[in-house]
């Protein structure tokens, strides 16, 4: 064969080599002669140069096409096919238009416009035409269309609708590993766990040998806070599927959530076995670590996490407070910057430098960052004891004072709160005020008590706290 034959070399499903055509193609544009095509000829064409990635020549058979066969349907569909793969929308609409006006009831033209309108996340209208498509089309097609419709809808937010067309589909093909894994994901979003539960179970009673269906369950156990249900059922997959590393991913971080620190790593050690390496994994390593308070090996992990992905806000957040822990404050403070630097808006990486700048000594950076925190997260409470504290630090009593009695006017019930607020009082010397408090705490909180003398130990030596501690301990 030779060099010629091998560039242009070319063969459908069916058999047919285009090889001639081609060639024919590209000798009328070399010798600028106007050949005849049929339209099966000039589709073939197109199909040909679009796999070659050569959309200049498909531009060009485009051209001829039109010239030689312009009330065509199908070609009409298949040049508007062409503009949108080159990113042309505009110009493959009025391609579709022209052809919906010649053959209004044709299958490709609808799923062409819906795909078009898809892309430019138009959703309602492409999901008007998949639904025309949908009408149109052969039982094989059906399948991939109500596929395209639920993405259609989970695009509009609409997760309820999408997982009707989902658990169609899965009543057709109970093997569509797309449409199983999208179920999954909507039931999560749409806070439909108890429900996914119920369907996913059913899923497994009927489809035993499914090991997404078990990896679904799993993570509805897993969002319902049932762990070793959830476990169960990651270990059933993985008996199904070896090497299905999100099934391990899943059972490491099952394993966390209930303080098994070092069997997570070892579950997460086999994820990499059967993964890429990732920066979610050895975040979540670090992770079991720093639980472990190896904080050398977690700070360890969390830097190879950054290695794979350095806008992992969260790791560079894990290394500055594994820092804290070691008492290298100004480490920490370097580090939680960076993550405050790709996220400005998290309320913990705010608190921690609070934390930090109160531990060096700087209480008016430390009430800067709490105060942030109070602004990111009003709702947050237990801040206003860090305000009031900071505030009590840098003498500024009577802002302290504010921030503690809109403390207690909002949580009334919050123990840690009342003590700290019973040991601001005393140290001021407002003994009615704090009795009165220390008897609210005593009476509802008696078991917190030592948050009292963390906050202010020479509480212990007050003849009327103590008085107070003997009553409420009989």
């Amino acid at each position: 064969m030779n060099d010629m034959e091998n560039e242009f070399d070319f063969s459908f499903e069916d058999g047919m080599d285009i090889t001639a055509t081609v060639e024919k193609f590209e000798s009328m544009l070399s010798e600028r002669k106007n050949l005849f095509f049929d339209v099966e000829e000039f589709e073939n064409l197109l199909e040909f140069y679009n796999s070659k990635s050569n959309f200049k020549k498909s531009l060009h058979v485009a051209k001829a096409a039109l010239e030689q066969h312009p009330s065509s349907a199908s070609l009409l569909v298949s040049v508007a096919q062409l503009y949108a793969s080159i990113h042309k929308p505009q110009e493959a609409l009025k391609f579709l238009n022209r052809s919906e006006a010649i053959e209004p009831f044709n299958f490709d033209l609808f799923y062409t416009k819906a795909g078009i309108f898809s892309q430019l996340r138009k959703s309602e209208k492409a999901i008007e035409n998949y639904k025309k498509a949908l009408s149109f089309s052969e039982h094989y097609e059906k399948e991939d269309i109500l596929l395209q419709l639920a993405f259609e809808y989970e695009n509009m937010d609409k997760h309820d609708e999408a997982i009707e067309y989902l658990k169609e589909i899965l009543e057709e093909n109970t093997e569509n590993e797309t449409a199983l894994y999208e179920l999954g994901f909507c039931y999560d979003i749409a806070e439909r766990m108890e429900e996914g539960k119920t369907y996913f179970q059913s899923f497994v009673d009927k489809t035993p040998y499914s090991y997404i269906g078990w990896y679904n369950l799993g993570i509805t156990y897993s969002k319902l806070d049932l762990f070793e249900k959830a476990i169960d059922c990651y270990d059933f997959a993985i008996a199904i599927k070896e090497d299905f590393s999100s099934a391990y991913f899943n059972k490491a971080h099952c394993l966390n959530q209930q303080k098994k620190y070092e069997e997570a790593l070892q579950v997460f050690n086999e994820t990499l076995q059967f993964d890429t390496e990732d920066a979610l994994c050895y975040h979540y390593m670090a992770e079991s670590f720093e639980k472990l308070e190896e904080y050398t090996k977690a700070i360890s992990f969390y830097k190879k996490a950054l290695t794979f992905d350095e806008f992992l806000a969260d790791s560079w957040y894990g290394i500055a407070a594994c820092y804290f822990e070691m008492g290298r404050e100004l480490d920490a403070i370097s580090y939680v910057r960076k993550a405050i630097k790709l996220d400005e808006f998290n309320p913990e990486y705010f608190y921690l430098l609070g934390e930090v700048q109160a531990q060096l000594g700087f209480q008016n950076e430390a009430l800067e960052a709490f105060e942030t925190v109070y602004d990111l997260e009003p709702e947050n409470d237990t801040i206003l004891i860090d305000l009031a504290n900071t505030c009590k630090e840098l003498n500024n009593l009577d802002e302290a004072m504010n921030y503690f009695v809109l403390g207690v006017q909002n949580q009334p019930n919050n123990g840690k709160l009342l003590y700290n607020f019973v040991a601001f009082l005393l140290q001021k010397g407002d003994i009615i005020n704090a009795m009165f408090y220390l008897d609210v705490a005593l009476k509802n909180h008696y078991k917190e008590k030592d948050e009292l003398f963390e906050a202010y130990e020479e509480a212990k030596y007050h003849p009327e706290v103590i008085d107070l501690l003997e009553y409420y301990k009989k």
